[in-house]
């Protein structure tokens, strides 16, 4: 049981440090405690709503007095500064513990969560595309749910066989793990060799991309469905690369490229005035958190635009480019496979780059239908099946910009 064998307010009553019944020491700030009270006023049970208004406060806000009670498993303190009559804040010990901010408490959360970096780091270089059946969405529906998100989340793709080759299924599942996310190519999009200024919709190789960088926040799942792959049809093999893997061996091999890629902002541009589209947005190719971390990875060749940086940075972003472009296209950074009939492919589009060779169809057919997915509906919807499953585990981090 979590418990608080001491505390001890500062002599200026800015914090108040607590010594845990294991011997870990905590040092929580007073604003921290105050604006965070757990008690029923300052809580309400309304998810989304509180009842603390931050700048209603003063801007000095000290501890008046604080003192533990029911053994050690609660904190209560008084604040000088306080604007409701009488209150005292009320914090459970395990729920402090939980929350606890020292650089060790935060250094082992994001650890925790970081199942990326643990996926590539413990897959010892194999690439092996997790697969299930759909039989299993069918036998157990939350446990197959399961399966099939736990796979996106650490391994960033899952390959579902067996699906129904009937048009629409592929939201038909997606709407069983998130919400669908529209985009100008609407709910649904179709994937097949014609005519067309998109090389997606020709036979034509399509190198390695995350699909519609163009917008401040890429789609976060894509799922593509394998209606019709006919026998005769050659080519057409699938590859996926793990980009935030592909950055950690950029920062190793080559930290000036890496640090470049960091600071240095490109475009990624889409402009058809004839179908009514037209966008820009400029970001920087790798996104750090406050801690250092890699949290979001940007690339598209094909949309990425004019540079529009200073005078000294445009030799210096290019070198970066080629560096990073060279790690990608290792065959030994790749995951290869060819879809047959049935195949649902869903990937993080956020850390996964796609790419297809290219193909003939020899008088058959090769025909898919793609969706996009939210990416914190996916992060939603894993936590809230291992919360029904009795399966203990941390909110995992899922390369959407968060930290956590």
């Amino acid at each position: 049981m979590v418990t608080i064998r001491s505390i001890v307010v500062s002599l200026d009553k800015n914090t108040c440090e607590l010594v845990w019944n294991d011997g870990h020491l905590s040092s929580l700030h007073a604003k921290w405690l105050r604006f965070n009270c757990q008690c029923g006023i300052c809580i309400t049970p309304f998810p989304g709503v509180s009842r603390i208004d931050i700048p209603s406060f003063p801007s000095v806000l000290c501890i008046a007095g604080a003192y533990v009670s029911d053994n050690g498993e609660e904190l209560r303190s008084k604040f000088e500064g306080e604007i409701l009559p009488d209150h005292e804040a009320v914090h459970s010990a395990k729920w402090l513990r939980a929350k606890c901010y020292c650089d060790s408490c935060l250094e082992s959360k994001i650890e925790r969560r970081d199942v990326i970096s643990r996926y590539f780091t413990s897959n010892n270089g194999q690439r092996k595309v997790r697969k299930m059946q759909y039989q299993e969405l069918l036998d157990d529906p939350d446990r197959g749910l399961y399966r099939m998100t736990k796979d996106m989340v650490e391994a960033g793709l899952c390959v579902l066989q067996n699906v129904p080759r009937e048009e629409g299924m592929v939201v038909k599942i997606g709407k069983k793990i998130a919400c669908i996310e529209s985009t100008t190519y609407g709910e649904i999009f179709e994937v097949f060799a014609r005519d067309s200024e998109n090389v997606a919709y020709t036979n034509l190789k399509l190198p390695l991309h995350q699909d519609q960088v163009h917008y401040e926040a890429a789609p976060g799942i894509q799922m593509l469905h394998a209606i019709k792959f006919d026998k005769c049809v050659t080519g057409g093999e699938s590859v996926i690369v793990d980009m935030f893997e592909a950055v950690e061996v950029l920062r190793v091999e080559s930290p000036e490229d890496f640090k470049t890629l960091v600071e240095v902002p490109g475009c990624w541009l889409t402009e058809d005035f004839s179908a009514g589209r037209y966008f820009e947005h400029h970001k920087c190719h790798i996104q750090l958190d406050y801690f250092g971390k890699v949290v979001a990875v940007n690339w598209n060749q094909a949309t990425f635009s004019t540079l529009q940086v200073r005078n000294r940075d445009v030799d210096r972003l290019y070198k970066a480019y080629t560096a990073f472009s060279n790690i990608i296209n290792r065959k030994s950074m790749q995951y290869r496979f060819t879809m047959k009939p049935g195949d649902l492919i869903a990937f993080n589009n956020r850390r996964m780059l796609h790419a297809r060779g290219a193909f003939e169809l020899n008088g058959g057919q090769r025909h898919l239908q793609g969706t996009y997915l939210k990416l914190d509906d996916l992060k939603s919807k894993y936590v809230v099946l291992c919360h029904k499953l009795g399966k203990n585990v941390e909110p995992p981090k899922i390369g959407n910009n968060c930290s956590f």
